[in-house]
C-alpha cells in the first residue's frame, strides 16, 4: 500500500524540480530541464552510490573510571595485499 502524501511535499520546490526534470527533461527532451535535473538529482544519486554504510563492531557500556581507545589499522600496500592473496 502506498503511503499517503501530504500537500506540502507536492508543493516543495525541489520535488517540483525533480518531477519536471524527469518528465520534461528526460522524457520530453528539454535540455534546460535536463540540466536542472542533473543539478537536483546529482547529489542524491552520488550520495546513494558512494555513501558508506556504517558497520557496528561492538557496543559496550563504559563505567566510571573506564576508558576507550580507538586506533586505526595501517593501510596495506599493494604488494602486501598481493602477497596475502597468494598465500591464501
Amino acid at each position: 500500500m502506498a503511503r499517503p502524501r501530504n500537500n506540502r511535499s507536492l508543493l516543495n520546490p525541489f520535488n517540483l524540480a525533480r518531477r519536471n526534470a524527469l518528465t520534461k527533461g528526460l522524457l520530453g527532451g528539454d535540455r534546460t530541464w535536463l540540466v536542472i535535473g542533473a543539478v537536483v538529482w546529482g547529489p542524491r544519486l552520488i550520495k546513494r552510490m558512494l555513501g558508506k554504510n556504517e558497520q557496528i563492531v561492538t557496543t559496550e557500556k563504559l563505567l566510571p573510571g573506564m576508558s576507550l581507545l580507538i586506533t586505526a589499522l595501517p593501510q596495506r600496500t599493494r604488494t602486501e595485499r598481493k602477497l596475502y592473496r597468494r598465500t591464501k
